[in-house]
């Protein structure tokens, strides 16, 4: 259903958002509307489907989709990107491409809630720029890594990703098999550096569909994700948790000295 506000409330509420906004080639002549509440309600591997809301922050009537009239060339589309799920941030532009093609009217200071939207995957072509040691290649590093539950026989973690490199990583393998894709593994040890007395505490395959939608993690893309571990191989000498990324070396990655990071939970 659609709400009515009014043009103080709007003009306050678009403020916020068009500081967020990404730059579009149109410009505004009346015709704006903005995108935010975004949620993800389901993945697959070449589809994600969206939850968010859509308001006409414009001093037009918005109508999209009648048949046999395009969407106004000169219709600035707004996204509050700070909110944005995760992996589609650097591709904003599939949003608002999607948007444009959908079905629906709004008066100007309406507010559409719940609106469902189908984005049907592609991977953005992503220019390569050196990096100052000469390097063309992704680089993989932990942005954070912390304990999200704690029981007394288990402890779910949460790990942030980062792509510091200038080209896309590939995180999935040849096969359609998860055991060739980009690996994290989970350590008891005796301090905050990975060292040979390191206690296996768990790992996973990063898997499309669930951390990743197309595979890759673009130049400043953050990839997020959850491990589950038992508790039952800690002894009172492992205090510290250590996280490992790409244990299995199947990534180009050109910096592996970042590769790990530790954490003390305070078992």
């Amino acid at each position: 259903m659609f709400h009515k506000i009014g043009f103080f409330l709007i003009a306050v509420f678009s403020l916020p958002v068009a500081a967020l906004a990404q730059p579009e080639s149109s410009v505004y002549k009346g015709f704006r509307i903005s995108l935010f509440d975004v949620s993800i309600k389901k993945r697959k591997d070449d589809q994600i489907s969206l939850k968010l809301s859509v308001a006409n922050t414009g001093r037009l009537p918005v109508s999209l989709g009648k048949k046999n009239e395009p969407a106004p060339e000169n219709l600035v589309i707004e996204l509050d990107t700070v909110n944005l799920p995760l992996v589609l941030q650097g591709r904003e532009i599939l949003l608002s491409e999607a948007m444009r093609k959908e079905k629906f009217s709004l008066q100007p200071g309406e507010i559409l809630r719940d609106f469902s939207l189908e984005i049907d995957w592609k991977t953005p072509d992503t220019p390569a720029v050196p990096l100052p040691s000469g390097q063309i290649c992704p680089d993989l590093t932990f942005d954070t890594v912390y304990v999200a539950e704690f029981s007394e026989k288990t402890m779910l973690l949460r790990f942030m990703v980062r792509n510091a490199g200038n080209v896309a990583a590939n995180l999935l393998g040849e096969s359609d098999k998860a055991e060739d894709n980009l690996a994290l593994n989970v350590y008891f040890n005796s301090g905050t550096k990975l060292t040979r007395g390191a206690i296996l505490a768990g790992g996973i395959f990063i898997q499309k569909g669930r951390e990743t939608l197309d595979g890759l993690l673009l130049p400043g893309q953050v990839l997020a994700g959850e491990i589950e571990i038992s508790l039952a191989n800690r002894t009172r000498f492992t205090s510290s948790l250590v996280f490992e990324l790409d244990p299995f070396q199947t990534a180009n990655d050109c910096n592996r000295a970042n590769n790990t990071k530790g954490i003390t939970p305070g078992f």
